[in-house]
């Protein structure tokens, strides 16, 4: 979400212009769109495959036994789900590429919004609706919890962990170069600094050059970094997805799971970071915006596609890794009662400020906790902060 800024600001301050000044569309814009283009099928295909990344235990933010995930009813509910946000996500997704091909400067990004919202609200909404026909099922079937049980875990071996935020110090390398062409650029930038342009490659908008303006491109990179540490540091300190049924086998396969997202935070997070250099390099004018706009873009699918692949080959928690291990009958946990919405994870007796998602992959936070609230709360002001200066320029 924080990536798809940049490109949004440039595309909502398009020119309207009537036919008679219709000019032809710059081709490498084209090339951009189709890049664009790619955000819808990604979300819709892993809003679709989500059901079948979750923990065997969870079916739509329900628990439910391991081996109940064999049952016709689950089967027939997941399937449905699938198979609905599939259709969903082919239909908005050649309606996207029909506004590339007939209007792309005036509807395409309408088309764009449009899609997204409705490919991750209506997914949020059909999950709710599956989800009452999974409680429902569940009274029908009589899956109760054995008991409140809570399991601590001593491995043998050594359990797979999170990379150390040490590995947060290669931020600083993109962080330095970007300052340094700020600074030693700064004489060298024009009065008039460009910020977007429109789909003929023509610039649309420009600011004038001040200290501040000529630091928005450290200051953006800063606050990502910020954002990639916080999100770092939430997974070390996050409560672990361990399955009280088989202990030892989740342990591992949770452990597999935070590390390799770790990895994945750090190496992407950094590689992002270089937009920072990028965009300054376009304020001095050795690049163009189209230049720079292209391997922003290149990241962005990047990051997509890894998302993507870590998703389907390790699932929530390391989920698909336990595939092919025995299904316990039992439900030895049953934490229904503190998933509000099926999402919204409130337990003021647990003193775990992050857990893992009930239906995505990732974490989430306790919004029982005082402390969540706080961190909500400052987050929401920088982040308020932030695109009011954005938009300011």
């Amino acid at each position: 979400m924080l990536q798809n800024a940049p490109l949004e600001v440039y595309l909502l301050m398009l020119p309207h212009k009537g036919c008679e000044d219709m000019q032809p569309i710059d081709p490498t814009m084209y090339a951009l769109l189709g890049l664009v283009l790619l955000f819808v099928p990604v979300t819709g295909v892993l809003v679709a495959a989500t059901p079948y990344l979750m923990p065997k235990r969870e079916c739509f933010a329900v628990t439910i036994p391991d081996a109940a995930s064999s049952d016709s009813g689950i089967k027939h509910l997941k399937r449905s789900f699938t198979s609905i946000m599939s259709v969903a996500t082919l239909v908005f997704t050649a309606l996207c590429g029909a506004c590339i091909l007939v209007d792309p400067e005036h509807t395409f990004l309408v088309a764009l919004v449009i899609s997204e919202l409705v490919l991750c609200f209506g997914g949020y909404g059909l999950m709710l609706y599956f989800r009452r026909k999974t409680i429902a099922l569940k009274q029908a079937r009589g899956w109760k919890a054995q008991s409140a049980k809570r399991v601590g875990f001593v491995a043998e071996e050594p359990v797979p962990r999170p990379i150390s935020q040490k590995w947060d110090l290669l931020f600083l390398i993109p962080i330095a170069i970007t300052g340094l062409i700020c600074i030693v650029g700064y004489p060298l930038m024009p009065e008039r600094i460009a910020t977007n342009i429109d789909l003929v490659g023509q610039v649309s908008n420009w600011v004038e050059k001040t200290p501040l303006t000529a630091a928005f491109p450290f200051l953006t990179v800063v606050f990502l970094d910020a954002c990639f540490v916080f999100s770092h540091w939430s997974i070390l300190r996050s409560k672990k997805g361990i399955d009280a049924a088989r202990p030892a086998a989740s342990a591992w396969a949770y452990g597999v799971f935070a590390r390799v997202q770790s990895i994945m935070l750090v190496g992407l997070g950094t590689m992002l970071s270089f937009l920072g250099p990028i965009i300054a390099l376009s304020f001095i004018g050795v690049i163009t915006m189209i230049q720079a706009m292209l391997p922003i873009l290149v990241m962005l699918v990047v990051v997509l596609v890894a998302v993507m692949a870590v998703t389907m080959i390790y699932g929530q928690n390391g989920a698909r890794l336990l595939r092919r291990m025995e299904e316990p009958e039992t439900m030895p946990v049953d934490d229904d009662r503190y998933w509000k919405l099926g999402i919204f994870y409130w337990n003021r007796d647990d003193a775990s400020l992050f857990v893992p998602e009930r239906f995505g992959v990732g974490w989430t936070m306790n919004l029982g906790r005082p402390a969540t609230w706080a961190i909500i709360i400052g987050f929401a002001l920088i982040i308020a902060a932030f695109v009011v200066f954005s938009l300011c320029m």
